[in-house]
């Protein structure tokens, strides 16, 4: 069973040393990225996959805990340098130094759920 398109929520991520970022999560149907093998403009539909906000932020505590993969520090690091508009890096150091201290979901109508910060 597909979800339903509960809008686009942003994520407030704050780090202990008071930097941050926001990050967008569309909740609605949106198209897979190409691969090698796979030319990037023949993209598949994916319908969407959450069917409550309370799924939607159980995946976003785990995103960014210290077992999901946002909450690494080069995919953070990569999100800050984004939100400072400062250029990439190439490689960016891999590891758990950097550490979010509150996570907040941010409804498509501005209101606010704070998330559980997840070590």
């Amino acid at each position: 069973m597909t979800g339903i398109d509960l809008g686009t929520y942003h994520v407030r991520v704050v780090l202990d040393d008071g930097d941050g970022f926001l990050a967008v999560w569309n909740t609605g149907r949106r198209y897979t990225h190409g691969t090698g093998s796979w030319h990037p403009l023949t993209a598949a539909s994916v319908p969407p996959h959450w069917k409550s906000e309370d799924e939607l932020a159980e995946a976003v505590e785990y995103a960014y805990s210290d077992d999901g993969n946002a909450g690494c520090d080069c995919n953070m690091r990569m999100s800050l340098d984004r939100a400072h508009q400062r250029p990439e890096q190439d490689d960016y150091l891999c590891g758990e130094t950097l550490v979010i201290t509150s996570l907040t979901l941010i409804r498509p109508d501005g209101t606010e759920r704070a998330l559980e910060v997840r070590r």
